[in-house]
Parts: structure tokens; sequence; C-alpha cells
């Protein structure tokens, strides 16, 4: 990774944010707060997935398998926060980059799932399709590197996609 590149701008300087987040979803101690989490999940994909038009980028759309999920465990559909605009193609990149990151996270979330019972047919179809495909991360920083977007519009955008998070796992923003 080259020291000046988007993806190292990016987790520079969005590192408070994702640590407060990974703070926020933490360790599924129970069937509970891994309903907590699918929840939020859904809120947070349900809300931005709809604003990614650019195309360049074709995330993987995970709302409607987390709602499968909720459905297996009963669990009603939330309200959705606002999501940011993500105007232009710096914004669409940087929420990509939160979105694809988020799978890397999603191996370590699936194996803690299924500790609670939760499969790729029941209430864990989301993190079975994160899952899925191992060498798309890589496949997203070659693209990324090619991306040719501001970096200073691209950091503001994933401080968004980021804030958008937070709100949907229910975390306060910072004072």
């Amino acid at each position: 990774m080259k020291d000046g590149s988007l993806r190292r701008v990016l987790m520079s300087e969005t590192r408070d944010l994702h640590d407060r987040l990974d703070q926020a979803i933490g360790v599924f101690a129970d069937a509970g707060a891994y309903r907590g989490f699918l929840t939020g999940s859904y809120r947070f994909r349900a809300a931005l997935e709809p604003r990614l038009t650019d195309g360049a980028w074709q995330v993987q759309r995970l709302s409607r398998l987390l709602e499968q999920d909720m459905a297996d465990l009963d669990q009603p559909r939330p309200a959705l926060p606002a999501a940011p605009a993500l105007e232009g193609r710096a914004a669409q990149a940087a929420a990509c980059y939160v979105l694809e990151g988020s799978a890397l996270g999603a191996r370590l979330l699936a194996r803690r799932a299924a500790d609670q019972g939760f499969t790729a047919s029941f209430g864990a179809r989301h993190l079975a399709a994160q899952t899925a495909q191992p060498d798309r991360w890589r496949r997203f920083l070659d693209w990324l590197e090619h991306a040719d977007v501001p970096q200073s519009q691209a950091v503001d955008g994933a401080r968004d996609v980021f804030g958008l998070a937070l709100s949907a796992y229910g975390v306060k923003a910072a004072a």
C-alpha cells in the first residue's frame, strides 16, 4: 500500500469513527446481542444502499438478506436513519470503501453468530454472503487505487458513511 494511496488516507482519516463502530458492535455474548447487531446492520445497509448510484463498483446489496435474517428471528423492520446524499464519484467510492471493509470484519462476526446458532440458512445469510468471496477486498482495493477521486472529498464521504453506521447502531455522535 502506497503511503499516499486513497486507501491509506481513508484508513487514517476515519480511524476514530471506525474504532467507535467496532466498539459498538462488540462481541455477541448472547442471541439478544446478535439481534441488536442485526437491527443496526439492517438500518445501516437499507438506508445507504439506495444511495449507491454511481455504478463504478458494485457493492453487495445485503438489505434483503438482512430482512430475511430478521424474519427468521421474528424481528420487525426498524425505522431507518437519514442517509448522506453521497453526491459525486468521491463520495460513492468512499461509501464503497466502508461497505467493502465491513466484509473483513464479517469473517469474525460470522463465527460469533455461528456460536449463537445463526447460519447461512437461518439468521446469518448476510454474513454468509459477505464472506463468500475472500478475494473481493483485494479486487476492490485494485479498483480503489485507480478510482482517481479527490481524496478530501472521499474522506468527507467516508466520515459521513461511518456517521450513518454509528447512528444505525445507536451510537451517539461525539461531543
